[in-house]
């Protein structure tokens, strides 16, 4: 086995992750290398690379794997802490939208990402005067136990699987225990005002930031992608380093020309994901492309 932590990202880095797109990408530097013996067991988090091998039995057997995709414990603190990142995964990036901002909004129903610290404000108060119930500013497992379990919170809907319902009281728990951990920094299992505060800014950012690179890639504007960039430089522990060269298929887009639109809407694509873009995208370029790259109207 080897593995990575999926590299520092921008829309422009963006690359196949899946079945060697890293190569391809050349971005691909493992940070672990380790032999997984027989009967042996490999634990990983969303949007970690993983490369494996098998080595020859000495008896000339096959031997066969399994995968497995487990809901309880998710590792939140990870996703809290590489979310930037992760957002811009093609594998997971439309977790975010789908799952992940459970966590950052506490299943409260309604709270939509914005640029504007008022709002961000007002998001902070109506988790708190939902979730806070003797009003000392802090979020306990029990009190996010007590909101899950109301028909207002979002949580029981996020359910894919009917049959879970069967196990109601384990999911509050387990999400609960889950939701708490992602927003405390400090391993206290409780939510402090501030920690909240942080989660939320830092939410807020990373969907903003992937709702306007959408419309920008949407209408092929290459040099906006650059500034959209460049402008959050200043929340970044250095500047990014944008590529001169992006994938072939953000290339065709950007060869359309500016102001041309690769989709008439971007209704349902929260993401730079395979599933929400990449999928559907390939195809709307050729489409356009052999017309000539005629606006849509």
């Amino acid at each position: 086995w080897r593995k990575m932590m999926l590299p520092k990202m921008s829309f422009l880095h963006s690359f196949d992750e899946f079945d060697g797109g890293v190569y391809d990408a050349k971005r691909w530097e493992p940070d672990l290398g380790f032999l997984n013996k027989r009967q042996g067991a490999v634990i990983w988090p969303p949007g970690y690379l993983h490369e494996t091998s098998t080595t020859q039995p000495a008896d000339g057997e096959c031997g066969s794997a399994l995968t497995l995709q487990y809901a309880f414990p998710q590792p939140v603190q990870f996703l809290r802490a590489f979310l930037p990142r992760l957002a811009l995964s093609s594998e997971v990036g439309q977790c975010v939208n789908m799952a992940w901002s459970g966590y950052a909004t506490f299943e409260v129903k309604g709270i939509k990402a914005s640029s504007k610290m008022a709002k961000m404000k007002e998001q902070l108060e109506n988790i708190l005067g939902k979730l806070d119930a003797d009003k000392d500013d802090r979020i306990t497992v029990d009190e996010t136990k007590a909101w899950f379990s109301q028909p207002e919170s979002t949580a029981l809907r996020r359910i894919a699987d009917p049959a879970m319902l069967q196990h109601k009281d384990l999911y509050i728990q387990f999400k609960a225990e889950d939701t708490v951990a992602y927003h405390d920094m400090d391993d206290d299992k409780v939510v402090t005002r501030q920690e909240l505060w942080d989660s939320l800014v830092q939410w807020n950012v990373v969907r903003v930031r992937m709702t306007e690179g959408l419309k920008l890639i949407n209408t092929a504007d290459r040099k906006g992608i650059e500034e959209l960039e460049r402008s959050l430089d200043y929340l970044r522990r250095e500047p990014i380093d944008l590529p001169k060269k992006v994938r072939p298929e953000m290339q065709g887009i950007f060869d359309l020309g500016k102001g041309v639109k690769l989709f008439p809407s971007l209704k349902g694509i929260h993401s730079l994901s395979d599933s929400e873009f990449w999928s559907n995208a390939r195809d709307r370029v050729e489409e356009l492309a052999h017309r000539g790259g005629r606006r849509e109207l």
